[in-house]
């Protein structure tokens, strides 16, 4: 997979996530003020952990930042769900049954996102693209206010987790 194409087109969308239009990924990275579209999804194990993904040095946003087991842009012409299932198997190779949670906007990121939820058996081996990930970790959801205390995580990642597993204050 190469490194981030910055004329992949994104959906532009208005304050009600409707399409209007597509957006060029430089320029939809780059204003303050276009909103596009953005999947999430979240992988559990039976052992209450999730799986967590380090960003590669070669991404165009926030090199180098942990987020959750996988997120990427909706691509002018996908679906969310779409979306969700290439980007599952391009950044760590797997093909599994998503659950939609709940859609939501990330205002840091100007992103209307859908999170997913997937289930992960230790017999499905993770195969991370490494111009995507630099590496993966399974963080048990009680150390997980930990992990992000002591890590940098995208902003999208902490919005997303704080729904999940609001820090107790």
């Amino acid at each position: 997979m190469p490194k981030d194409n910055s004329n992949e087109l994104f959906y532009l969308v208005d304050d009600d996530d409707n399409a209007i239009g597509s957006v060029k990924r430089a320029e939809a990275h780059r204003s303050n003020s276009i909103k596009h579209r953005s999947i999430f999804i979240l992988l559990f194990n039976d052992r209450d952990e999730l799986l967590l993904q380090k960003r590669s040095q070669g991404k165009d946003t926030f090199p180098g930042f942990w987020t959750v087991s996988t997120s990427g842009h909706v691509a002018y012409g996908q679906s969310y769900d779409e979306a969700a299932r290439r980007e599952l198997q391009e950044e760590i190779g797997l093909n599994l049954p998503l659950e939609r949670l709940q859609k939501i906007y990330v205002k840091e990121e100007r992103e209307f996102a859908f999170i997913y939820r997937g289930f992960f058996t230790d017999e499905v081996k993770i195969n991370f693209d490494q111009d995507e990930v630099s590496e993966v970790r399974w963080v048990a959801l009680e150390k997980l206010a930990e992990f992000i205390k002591e890590n940098d995580l995208t902003p999208s990642a902490l919005t997303v987790l704080n729904l999940i597993h609001p820090e107790k204050k």
